[in-house]
């Protein structure tokens, strides 16, 4: 039995770095180990066994933070008085570096360290995080992406193990269900777009609309369906007010998400289910959970040709990659990164931390959607690739969790 202390978003929030933690630790619990989980934004008391109204079980401690973020203060101590054998991060590089490089000077012993890291875009790392890869004994990439710049740029090798999800949970209804759903939300007779994603920069949902603005010109019934919350705290830009600049008041569905509880498992799965496919115009994934969500309900995908989405929607041939604004069609992984990041630079903008965020070519994008919607029968069959990619790749229980605990296990004993 291997002793394993978890530090990642806590298990209770609807991110994606939670999402992964919580069938990691599922996962190890069931097969015998003991997990110890350090809650990044949960503050309470430490609590084991708990239960959520979902069904969600939580069979391992989870801790809370006390002064310091990411655990700062209580990562030495904790590992020392747990014993514990393997210490296991999901976060950004950026979080672990700080201001000053604070975990650079933290003692993770007894426990070997695995950073399950991820880039979301070019230029390298965050600057500086390259460090937080040579600090730790086995950096893990969940992209063949961050694995390639990490090598490219810094000759650091790393491990690869991409990100899952869970296909019994995410999976195509049957014709009649999707239907009725359908013709609940009104949109029998549409061509629906879906999104989800929060409204962050990085998502780069302005130019979703402005992308919108041309499809409904191309296509006389498409309907947007965004699932997210329009009156979120943390939005970047008002959806309302784009809807009404770009016309779009009588082509766009909201879920009735609300970023504070999220939805259900059946109700994600019923979101995914009204698309006829999914558009995201993204300027960079760590890796892209919503992307194979949608892959394994037979959804076909539709996004930035940038960063991870190659590896998830064209290697498997199941959707369109969208082309960068004002750069020819590049294969990252026919060069060397750095060379690749100077060739699409004209389609790039830097953001914080010295990334480099793809800005995708919205008129591309409308023509693969349209692609999508002139052929049915192509839109069935990336769908049904998307399906076999996710059962053979990226299935969480079968495929993803077995690798994670094989890993860890052969990492202590060396």
């Amino acid at each position: 039995m291997a002793k394993v202390t978890i530090l990642s978003d806590a298990p209770t929030l609807p991110t994606g770095f939670s999402n992964q933690s919580k069938l990691l630790a599922d996962y190890l619990t069931r097969h015998g180990h003991e997990v110890h989980y350090l809650a990044n934004g949960y503050t309470g008391a430490t609590i084991k066994n708990v239960e959520l109204e979902d069904g969600t079980k939580f069979n391992y401690k989870i801790y809370g933070q006390k002064q310091n973020q990411y655990f700062a203060d209580q990562i030495t101590p904790h590992l020392k008085e747990t014993n514990s054998d393997a210490f296991f991060i999901l976060l950004d590089t950026f979080m672990m570096f700080g201001q000053d490089g604070w975990f650079l000077r933290t003692d993770t012993s007894p426990a070997q360290t695995f950073f399950w890291f991820p880039s979301d875009g070019g230029g390298g790392l965050p600057v500086y995080c390259d460090k937080i890869l040579r600090k730790v004994e086995y950096p893990v990439a969940m992209s063949k992406f961050g694995q390639k710049q990490a090598l490219d740029y810094y000759g650091i090798k790393t491990h690869y193990i991409p990100h899952g999800t869970e296909p019994k949970r995410f999976y195509r209804l049957p014709d009649l269900d999707r239907y009725m759903l359908r013709t609940r939300w009104g949109l029998q007779d549409k061509f629906v777009i879906g999104v989800v994603a929060r409204n962050q920069q990085r998502k780069m949902l302005d130019r979703t609309m402005k992308a919108m603005y041309l499809i409904k010109n191309l296509i006389p019934n498409a309907v947007l369906f965004l699932h997210i919350d329009p009156t979120d705290v943390a939005q970047i830009w008002d959806i309302r007010h784009l809807i009404i600049r770009y016309g779009l008041e009588n082509r766009v569905v909201f879920s009735g998400m609300n970023w504070r509880s999220g939805f259900t498992w059946a109700q994600m799965n019923e979101v995914y289910n009204v698309m006829d496919c999914f558009f995201l115009s993204t300027s960079g994934e760590g890796f892209g959970i919503p992307i194979i969500e949608a892959m394994s309900c037979e959804i076909p995908v539709v996004a930035t040709d940038y960063t991870t989405t190659p590896e998830l929607i064209k290697d498997h041939k199941c959707g369109f990659g969208i082309k960068l604004a004002g750069v020819e069609e590049v294969s990252m992984f026919e060069w060397n990164s750095i060379d690749y990041d100077n060739k699409v630079m004209n389609g790039t903008l830097t953001g914080s931390w010295e990334v480099e965020r793809g800005l995708c070519d919205c008129e591309d994008a409308a023509k693969k959607i349209k692609k999508l919607y002139d052929d049915p029968e192509l839109c069935k069959q990336m769908g049904r690739n998307g399906r076999g990619a996710v059962l053979k790749y990226y299935d969480f229980e079968n495929v993803v969790g077995p690798a994670w605990m094989n890993y860890i296990l052969e990492g202590i004993k060396r």
